[in-house]
């Protein structure tokens, strides 16, 4: 028994898991600690029970934060990212968290085609003067990723793309064959369920008119999805876009990354706000 449990130690399993459960407990904590000075309304956009995304609604002329959740396309939802939502209010944008229905039971293209629903709900029902700045973290950027440059679903969808200012991707998955680990494969494969996924990768999404301002974050630890997915993304986006950008947050693994826009942030959390604020300047002059 001794020897098992020296083993479980030595072998790093012990700290690994310790850190898992402490990054869960963070984002309980985070969504679920109430303040009654936030507000948020839940508002359906189609007849399932995931379709549905929760706003966050503050009056400033700044552009809404339209937010898509992670969870490997299998879990999550905006209750369980309602952090994001409190954070990104609290310094004075309107948040959309949007949900959409998961795999198993609903597989590609379904998440993206309900996200496209969400927004075109969305825009139809507010004020969009501000603009609007879709994004996500991890699963949640890929399928964000189509929001922001999927021009064939933008036209099915009649998205009127001026709305539209900016894209931001913390630990996205945004290029398919950049994931090389084991779990990001098995992930994959259950949502895709398809051998050739070229079609459907969001590198390949990138053309001429891709020219949307683009901010990608990755931690150099991630075991899980590649860094190589954010690098591969911007060095490709960067060949039509000059206004695309990488930050790169040293030592910081797949889970700890989405810390950067929940509680109080942290010292990263500058390079979502210097990308929010070059958006609005440029949108004054």
């Amino acid at each position: 028994m001794s020897f098992v449990l020296s083993y479980f130690i030595k072998g790093g399993w012990y700290y690994m898991i310790k850190k898992k459960i402490k990054n869960v407990y963070r984002m309980l904590r985070y969504a679920y600690t109430k303040d009654i000075n936030i507000k948020c309304t839940n508002v359906k956009y189609g007849s399932d029970k995931k379709q549905y995304y929760k706003v966050y609604k503050q009056n400033s002329n700044k552009p809404t934060i339209f937010f898509i959740h992670g969870g490997g396309w299998c879990q999550g939802s905006p209750s369980l990212y309602s952090g994001v939502g409190k954070y990104f209010f609290k310094h004075g944008y309107t948040v959309v968290l949007v949900g959409y229905r998961l795999v198993p039971h609903y597989r590609y293209p379904i998440q993206i085609e309900d996200v496209f629903k969400a927004l075109r709900h969305y825009i139809k029902n507010n004020d969009t003067n501000n603009g609007i700045v879709v994004g996500g973290y991890s699963a949640g950027a890929e399928i964000s990723s189509h929001l922001a440059f999927d021009t064939k679903r933008q036209n099915d969808y009649k998205i009127n793309t001026s709305i539209l200012k900016g894209f931001i991707s913390i630990s996205g998955v945004l290029n398919f064959k950049k994931c090389n680990s084991n779990r990001s494969k098995r992930l994959i494969k259950r949502y895709i369920y398809i051998s050739n996924t070229d079609t459907c990768n969001p590198i390949n999404l990138i053309n001429k008119n891709s020219t949307i301002s683009t901010l990608c974050i990755h931690g150099d630890s991630d075991t899980l999805i590649d860094i190589e997915n954010s690098k591969s993304f911007i060095n490709n986006l960067k060949k039509v876009n000059n206004n695309s950008y990488l930050k790169i947050i040293k030592g910081a693994e797949h889970e700890e990354t989405i810390d950067i826009v929940r509680g109080n942030g942290n010292e990263y959390s500058k390079y979502i706000f210097e990308f929010l604020e070059k958006i609005v300047w440029s949108e004054v002059n």
